[in-house]
């Protein structure tokens, strides 16, 4: 090795030795919602899936659409019902803020959160991956 090593050549080196760089992907992929409106009522088929891979309660999750909606309805089986006419870019528009406030860490962005709720309706997301812990809007 020879002493004549500049800051330069040798900042040059380590970019070398650094691993190519990656594309940013989300980890979280959640899979667009299967809407099938039936007169008055709107199904979810693939509802118990979105759950599942959201890692939240399915009932958590219809309590949200429906208040958001301002529509009753409930779980039958793997699809949620939805006693109301509601278009499909509308209910993946509300799962996609239901992730933004209630999946994903604000502090880290990673999905790998849990809800706790704490007395007097108090909830928070805990993070996992980091360890944050922030106060969520109750719905």
């Amino acid at each position: 090795m020879s002493g004549d090593l500049s800051y330069e050549a040798l900042l040059e080196r380590a970019y070398k030795l650094l691993p190519p760089r990656r594309i940013r992907r989300e980890r979280l992929e959640v899979e667009p919602p299967e809407v099938v409106t039936v007169g008055k009522r709107t199904f979810i088929t693939n509802f118990k899936r979105i759950c599942d891979t959201l890692n939240r309660d399915p009932r958590l999750v219809l309590r949200f659409l429906l208040k958001e909606l301002g529509a009753s309805g409930n779980i039958e089986g793997d699809a949620a019902v939805i006693y109301g006419v509601a278009a499909r870019k509308i209910v993946k528009d509300l799962i996609d803020v239901f992730v933004k406030n209630y999946v994903n860490c604000p502090v880290c962005g990673s999905p790998d959160t849990i809800l706790i709720r704490e007395e007097r309706k108090l909830m928070q997301l805990r993070c996992t991956a980091c360890g944050a812990t922030t106060p969520v809007k109750p719905f």
